[in-house]
């Protein structure tokens, strides 16, 4: 696993827990590469404090990790004048993977998207402007804030929705971008696949799911669901020290996949939440782990929508200066003053018998056993899942389905 993808994967799982907090037993759907794809383009132009900043950073060592080598790469000092990147460095691989995703496929619609919206009448760096399409395929559209911010905002609004489908409306909420906003910054992500063979299907089949409802006392409700049902075969671990199974759903072609992580009781995913790490993870979705064996699987079909105000998050695992005015992005702009007025995340998933329709959008306003023969896996009760990207192993989505 490249450094890019293990830092994400970690950030995945850090970002979970600080989400979490706020909703220890909502749905939750965000997609890291979003984030982490907004964040790199605010870091490739910060400099001195804001760039060294997360060094500082207490204990949350896997973002350190992320940060740390954005960080190392915004400090342009070992990078030649006329290059926006060093060979191999974050953003370089950034632009891998932004490239890996969108080259074109009939099998399933996946793409990201870079936008960056600029007062018209702010003199932006040509050498930053240059690097963000470079690398991160983003282009910049001068916008009239200063005269038209609510305009502006709208037609914001309007490219997100119909770069995803009509899934992620309203990314940024009226009032939020104002006279004063100099640079928004904007990643979106779309995909819509199948299942690799169109073989779950509902048949009419309902069941009372069971879910926690208070992560605290474990007092649970049942709700009718629709659930989707295939016998087949399939990868899956189970994992005995943590009283669980992993099930790997292929989308069409492969280079696709959800893992859906599944605690055999339904009050275990609590517990699950707090000791994964991404050694587990990585190694539970690994070969060694995964073994394919007819499964008989149970799951319910979903819709989830997540919205979150990224400052509050991101500021709990050390980036502050980036939202006050001791910000230096001066490798955006050699004007002083610039600093992140707000960050926003929203994300959408739908999982059902023909396959997964997922969308994000991230603004920012400046030990296995043996597999006994008949293995069943019902998702009758809360589980994690994740959307990664086989190829590159990033990780486009990740989530907790709690209840219907």
């Amino acid at each position: 696993m490249n450094s890019i993808s293990e830092a994400t994967t970690k950030f995945a799982l850090d970002f979970f827990k600080v989400l979490n907090k706020d909703h220890p037993s909502d749905n939750i759907i965000y997609s890291p590469l979003s984030i982490s794809a907004a964040l790199g383009m605010v870091l490739l132009g910060a400099r001195g404090n804001t760039a060294t900043q997360i060094e500082k950073v207490g204990n949350n060592k896997s973002f350190v990790l992320f940060l740390h080598i954005c960080s190392t790469m915004a400090d342009h000092s070992h990078v030649p004048d006329n290059q926006c990147d060093i060979p191999g460095g974050i953003h370089s691989q950034f632009h891998d993977i932004i490239s890996a995703i969108n080259k074109p496929t009939a099998s399933y619609e996946l793409a990201i998207a870079n936008r960056l919206y600029g007062e018209k009448t702010f003199n932006f760096l040509q050498q930053y402007l240059s690097c963000i399409q470079k690398l991160y395929q983003a282009e910049l559209e001068p916008v009239d804030f200063q005269n038209a911010a609510e305009e502006t905002r709208e037609q914001i609004n309007l490219w997100v929705e119909t770069f995803t489908n009509g899934k992620i409306k309203d990314l940024f909420a009226p009032g939020t971008l104002a006279a004063q906003t100099t640079l928004v910054l904007v990643n979106a992500v779309y995909f819509k696949g199948k299942w690799e063979e169109k073989h779950l299907n509902t048949g009419g089949y309902i069941v009372c799911i069971s879910f926690v409802t208070n992560c605290h006392c474990f007092q649970t409700t049942s709700i009718p669901v629709q659930m989707m049902y295939h016998k087949g075969e399939y990868k899956i671990a189970t994992i005995e020290e943590h009283n669980c199974q992993v099930l790997e759903l292929p989308y069409k072609d492969g280079d696709l996949s959800m893992y859906i992580l599944l605690p055999k009781d339904y009050t275990g995913l609590t517990q699950l939440e707090k000791e994964l790490t991404y050694e587990k993870l990585t190694t539970w979705i690994s070969p060694y782990y995964m073994k394919e064996d007819e499964v008989e699987v149970s799951l319910p079909q979903f819709k989830i929508e997540t919205e979150a105000q990224l400052n509050q998050y991101l500021e709990a695992l050390g980036i502050t200066d980036v939202f006050n005015h001791e910000s230096d992005l001066s490798g955006i702009a050699k004007a002083g003053g610039l600093s992140v007025s707000g960050a926003v995340h929203k994300a959408y998933i739908e999982v059902n018998e023909e396959g997964t329709e997922a969308a994000a959008a991230t603004g920012i306003g400046i030990g296995v056993t043996s597999v006994r023969p008949q293995v069943e896996f019902v998702a009758d009760h809360p589980f994690l899942f994740i959307i990664r990207h086989q190829k590159t192993e990033s990780i486009l989505f990740y989530g907790r389905f709690s209840s219907p």
